[in-house]
């Protein structure tokens, strides 16, 4: 068995951006459906790359070196994305320059731009053959601009109450950007 944490490189969006959603949320009684269990909203993030059992040192220099004074995008929670098992709103840029600048990020991660969906999951299922919901708040919903202050390195522990994050690296990000990010 390795003894090497499981990591990923991830944004976390500002506490009202995750207010916004859960209050949305909150409105529907039947949510999340039957069979769906949500997610704590302290575990709410964007996963720019999945690293699995990795060295942290390793990858706290790598992005270090990838990530520092990269521009943090303007994004926005709007829709629903269906991955297998996972309820999940969609993160949009707000601007083409802010696609570029999650592309940057994206890459600085380790990831590939080109192969990335970017989403963050509220909800999960352990049934094998059930998929999101099509409808519902997430279909709908398009919650306030946000823009990460950083750029994080995480461990993930699996534990009886459920998986716990803890932030490994933080890379502050600039906030400079194309005046199109400007415009809600």
């Amino acid at each position: 068995m390795s003894t090497l944490p499981r990591l990923f490189t991830a944004l976390w969006p500002p506490a009202e951006a995750l207010s916004a959603l859960a209050g949305e949320l909150a409105e529907h009684p039947d949510w999340p459906p039957e069979g769906w269990r949500p997610i704590p909203t302290g575990r709410w993030h964007v996963t720019l790359r999945f690293h699995g059992e990795a060295e942290p040192g390793v990858l706290a220099r790598r992005l270090e070196a990838r990530a520092s004074g990269l521009a943090a995008p303007w994004l926005r929670l709007a829709g629903a994305v269906s991955p297998l098992r996972v309820a999940s709103v969609a993160v949009h840029p707000c601007a083409e320059s802010d696609a570029a600048a999650l592309a940057q990020l994206v890459s600085a991660a380790g990831g590939d731009p080109t192969d990335f969906g970017v989403h963050l999951a509220v909800a999960r299922t352990a049934r094998r053959d059930d998929a999101p919901p099509p409808a519902g708040p997430l279909a709908r919903y398009r919650g306030p601009r946000w823009r990460p202050a950083e750029v994080c390195l995480v461990r993930s522990q699996p534990m009886s109450a459920g998986t716990r994050y803890t932030v490994l690296h933080r890379v502050r990000l600039s906030e400079r950007a194309g005046l199109a990010s400007t415009r809600g």
